[in-house]
């Protein structure tokens, strides 16, 4: 909602504006981008544990996180923080 009124729309309008653009809802978007945040961080923060991650990222369920990792990964968020880079 808050960057519906920083765009000077409602919700509804801001939404449906951003995924004519797009082509993507704004969630989808937020979520490609926390997901990315936490690949930077699963590379880089190897002492966080997954949930630290999930929650600097800005998620606030863990099985979610691991949900949404895999939906746009395609691999689990530990998998991807063992993997040799």
């Amino acid at each position: 909602q808050a960057i519906a009124i920083e765009a000077a729309m409602t919700p509804n309008a801001f939404c449906n504006y951003f995924k004519k653009r797009t082509r993507k809802t704004y969630i989808t978007f937020l979520n490609e981008i926390r997901i990315e945040e936490a690949c930077k961080l699963l590379r880089a923060e190897k002492e966080l544990s997954i949930a630290e991650i999930a929650e600097q990222s800005g998620f606030q369920n863990i099985s979610n996180f691991n949900r949404k990792f895999k939906e746009i990964k395609e691999i689990r968020p530990r998998e991807f923080k063992n993997k040799k880079n």
